[in-house]
């Protein structure tokens, strides 16, 4: 009998008329309670039994059944007094009758649940933990491509049910099809199971998209592979982003209003300041304001800034509603006092009087605003910009605010701080939901009160870079700074008082190996089941790439800053429209105005009226074709009202979409050497007029236009004596600095016996080189006119053919290092470029920096300094390619270009030739000096399509080798 009872129950009892326990025989190892809790029972009614309470129903409930003499089935206890603490024990009994169907008490069999009831504990954990985030969660079938289970927030956002997404497949939400999801889930198990995390898009049951960020796993489970994803919704975050560059653009734009309210002498003065500030961010092109006119029937036209103000000026627009001219957006704004807004300007009936205006000024959308007084309209501010659909809700209540009182509050975008809290329990079993936890690509953590680890994940420790038994002993003060600990103290506390989900956004993370890092957290409170606080769980990420990529994006720029502030050549940055956006002091210096005075300005301002035609000239070829343009001689004005000779150059900028947003480039003051050359071409002149008195040697030729008559020194200046010259044409003369075209025109002139003047003529003398002659003629005709010959002069301009190759020299050419500049490196790289892309070639650019220049210059002065740029830039030319190109672009700083680039192992080679050149000691003010350099190297067109690109991603990768171990060099990775 008690083998039989031992395959079913783990105890046997017996109980008396009075429900007193008369025997409790243990027939299983697995009965928790030890042999004194037995011994206690025994005599005693089970309510008179201390630690014995029901689970299932009250003590009276039980009373109830023993009286009316029930059997009862699996009636749950808990008995405080086991071998390891409370047992949790499953009842059965049936009453007892003796032969005369006297009741005698109740006898049934006890079975022990502590296990069970310990594993459904644990497994509800293991939910709450999943409940924590608010990102949807769904598992799918690898095998049937169907959904298994999914969290209710993976149910919201989708819009469907459990239910039919249990019947349904990824394919059935992601904008991809089935055999595209197949093959990425069999990559990450072809992989091991290792995570990945992308971008992709999916439409919810309304037909609607959204963008999502997921993360993915393959996990292996009994027979099959389980995917798990948990993903974020980021349509908001991605959309706001592009709302705040718009939105950027437009509080660039018009945040001047203030300074324009406080400046202003005069309503006119105002109108037209305004009108200037709503162009200066590129979003508006064209912005006026229109009043009423007593006099007339037409607006009045006070004040226009931007593109086709012309154009504008020209149309007749009304107030009054009888005109045709009055329905637009001018005359509705002004009699409705509310803004007038046509996003689609060329469609619309609205705009049928002003429609081929706006068609030629490529206007596309048009908003109109009223300026109230005193309850009255009393005028209208007119914006047109290019883009469709330019004048959203928020860019219009910005633009109604300027309207109002020329003061405006830009609102910030709120931030997406909510997520969703409850999560649905997921079907799988606990080993499921333990699977899920472990193999998450975040920390997992729950603490208690007192802020100690009491739960972690495997990527928790891998964070820590500790192993589970060390974390578990650890409170929140060991594996962060003082600061970090305070501010993890104030948001659990904040968790704690308000029972809201809080997040620090980042601290620092002492780790086990003595490493550190930055972390981010998200936590929420832990409740029992009275609703009391017990502790807290949350999710952790590493973000110490991240934040470092920041920091050296953010060192990177300052120092691109930097550079642009200690060059010599004025460098800018201005919009479409021409407004300055950008420039550094060197720019500044050269106009005499102060940065804040020159930021805002139209290129018009610093131009004569009539050179503006030639300077959008320009600027619109470069629009059009995308090509840069250099070496453009410009006349701008200073501030004092001088006029200045510049050298320029002009590059397109585009957006990351790749349309052009407005243009940079450099310049340069050429007003002295303008000077230098006008002089010497004076002196020229002056040298030529004495010339027609005593010429350096005199010719003449017959109507075959052959010598005849020779004289002057003409052997010294031209290398050649007079016998040579005699009975031969110039074009028979040994002479190479002519083309045939050249001589062909020359002849045609001769032909027509007209004059010619300083026709240059190149040869080679046998001892003093090259010689460099220019040759004068008039014709010779007889007493009836007709042509009998020609006579002229001829004299050596050797020498400033030399200086004007010495001046172009100076012009592309650093003084110190003999190297080509910044302006031919811009123009040698922008020709690279359009070369690598038309014959489909790559090339390497590598950015070197001094890695102690500055301790030279300190310890043993700048002629030092100077001798050892000297010297690097003597290395780097030895040890490079005839076919390379070697520049300074300013202080220490060298570029390399290094054509037709083969494997990376040949490119590191010559990266590495370079670093270990500038290596060597060098001996400077009678001192050895170790001086090293770091390189960054980029390949075109794998690490940047543009200059821009290349400069910047070579500068970033020679600001890391900077920062870690100097003497070196690195390429630019793309994945970082």
């Amino acid at each position: 009998m008690n083998s039989l009872i031992a395959l079913c129950a783990d105890a046997y009892w017996e109980q008396d008329a009075e429900c007193r326990f008369t025997l409790i025989q243990c027939t299983s190892t697995r009965l928790g309670l030890g042999a004194d809790a037995i011994q206690s029972a025994l005599g005693k009614a089970p309510w008179d039994i201390a630690g014995i309470a029901h689970e299932s129903a009250s003590w009276k409930d039980w009373q109830d059944c023993f009286a009316r003499r029930q059997s009862f089935r699996e009636a749950a206890w808990s008995w405080q007094g086991g071998k390891t603490g409370t047992c949790f024990l499953m009842l059965s009994g049936e009453p007892v009758f003796d032969d005369a169907g006297l009741f005698t008490g109740y006898r049934g069999v006890m079975h022990d649940t502590t296990i069970e009831k310990q594993r459904e504990t644990e497994l509800r954990r293991f939910r709450a933990a999943i409940d924590v985030s608010g990102d949807p969660i769904v598992l799918v079938d690898r095998e049937t491509m169907r959904f298994i289970d999914m969290n209710d927030t993976a149910c919201k956002l989708t819009g469907y049910t459990r239910d039919e997404l249990l019947g349904m497949g990824p394919a059935d939400v992601l904008l991809a099809d089935r055999q595209t999801i197949e093959a990425d889930y069999d990559e990450m198990i072809a992989a091991g199971g290792i995570g990945r995390t992308t971008e992709g898009t999916a439409r919810n049951r309304a037909g609607e998209l959204f963008l999502f960020e997921i993360q993915r796993k393959a996990i292996r489970f009994e027979d099959r592979w389980i995917i798990t994803s948990i993903g974020r919704d980021i349509t908001r975050r991605k959309r706001a982003e592009r709302a705040a560059v718009r939105l950027g653009q437009m509080y660039a734009a018009i945040s001047g209003t203030n300074e324009v309210i406080l400046h202003a002498q005069s309503p006119e003065e105002l109108y037209q300041q305004v009108c200037e500030v709503a162009v200066r961010g590129g979003q508006i092109v064209n912005a006026s304001i229109l009043l009423p006119d007593t006099d007339l029937d037409w607006a009045k036209l006070v004040a226009v800034a931007g593109i086709g103000a012309d154009t504008l000026r020209a149309l007749h627009i009304s107030f009054d509603q009888n005109r045709p001219e009055g329905h637009g957006l001018v005359g509705t704004a002004f009699r409705s006092q509310k803004a007038c807004v046509i996003n689609d300007f060329l469609n619309d009936p609205r705009s049928g009087p002003w429609r081929e205006a706006a068609g030629k000024e490529q206007a596309a959308a048009g908003a109109a605003f009223p300026l109230i007084r005193k309850g009255q309209s009393v005028g209208v501010l007119l914006l047109y910009s290019r883009h469709r659909d330019a004048f959203d809700d928020e860019i219009v209540q910005l633009l109604e605010r300027i309207a109002q009182d020329i003061v405006f509050t830009l609102d910030n975008f709120e931030r997406e701080t909510e997520r969703q809290k409850a999560i649905d329990a997921l079907r799988a079993s606990e080993e499921k939901y333990r699977s899920i936890l472990e193999n998450m690509n975040d920390g997992y953590f729950e603490v208690d009160l007192q802020g100690n680890y009491a739960v972690v994940n495997d990527a928790l420790c891998r964070m820590h870079r500790a192993s589970k038994e060390d974390l578990l002993r650890q409170n929140y003060r060991d594996y962060t700074d003082a600061q970090g600990a305070a501010s993890l103290y104030r948001v659990f506390n904040a968790v704690f008082r308000s029972g809201q989900p809080g997040e620090l956004a980042e601290y620092r993370l002492l780790r086990q190996d003595g490493t550190t890092g930055i972390a981010q957290a998200s936590t929420q409170l832990i409740a029992d089941a009275r609703g009391q606080p017990v502790g807290f769980r949350g999710i952790c990420r590493d973000i110490t790439a991240r934040y470092e990529a920041e920091q050296a994006l953010r060192a990177s720029e300052e120092k691109y800053r930097s550079i642009l502030e200690s060059i010599e050549e004025a460098y800018y940055e201005v919009d479409l429209t021409g407004t300055l956006l950008l420039c550094n002091d060197a720019f500044c210096r050269m106009f005499g105005y102060a940065m804040n005075e020159i930021l805002g300005l139209n290129y018009s301002q610093y131009h004569k009226p009539e050179d503006v035609a030639y300077v959008f000239a320009n600027f619109n070829d470069v629009f059009r074709t995308g090509i840069p343009k250099k070496g453009i001689d410009w006349v701008l004005l200073h501030k004092n009202g001088d006029t200045l000779l510049c050298e320029g150059s002009v590059l397109l900028i585009r957006n990351d979409e790749g349309e052009p947003v407005g243009f940079r480039g450099m310049l340069r003051d050429v007003t002295a050497r303008r000077e230098m050359e006008a002089a010497l071409r004076a002196s020229e002149e002056r040298f030529r007029d004495l010339t027609e008195l005593s010429s350096d040697w005199y010719w003449e030729q017959d109507i075959r236009y052959r010598f005849v008559q020779i004289n002057g020194d003409v052997l010294a200046k031209t290398g050649m004596a007079a016998e040579d010259y005699l009975g031969k044409t110039l074009w028979e003369l040994p002479f190479d600095h002519i083309s045939l075209e050249q001589w062909l025109e020359h002849q045609s002139q001769l032909a027509e016996g007209r004059p010619f003047y300083e026709l240059v003529l190149k040869t080679q003398a046998a001892e003093a080189g090259s010689r460099y002659l220019s040759v004068s003629g008039l014709p010779i005709r007889d007493a009836e006119g007709r042509l009998a010959g020609y006579r002229g002069t001829g004299k050596d301009i050797t020498e400033r053919k030399l200086a004007e190759e010495r001046i172009r020299h100076l012009a592309s050419h650093d003084i110190l290092t003999g190297l080509p500049n910044r302006m031919m490196f811009n123009q040698m790289l922008s020709h690279q470029v359009q070369q690598a892309r038309r014959y489909n070639r790559k090339f390497a650019l590598m950015f070197i920096d001094l890695d102690h220049f500055k301790a030279v210059n300190d310890t043993s002065g700048h002629d030092a300094g100077d001798v050892l740029l000297k010297e690097t830039a003597k290395r780097l030319s030895e040890n490079v390619r005839a076919s390379d190109f070697v520049a300074r672009l300013a202080g220490d700083e060298f570029v390399v270009i290094v054509e037709e680039v083969g494997d990376p192992e040949q490119l590191s080679a010559i990266a590495g030739k370079l670093v270990a050149a500038l290596r060597t000691p060098v001996m400077l003010a009678g001192q050895i000096h170790y001086v090293t350099a770091s390189a960054g190297l980029c390949v075109f067109p794998d690490d940047g399509q543009d200059e821009d690109a290349l400069l910047k991603h070579a500068d970033a990768a020679m600001y890391a080798v900077k920062h870690s171990t100097k003497d070196n060099f690195r390429f630019y990775l793309r994945n970082t």
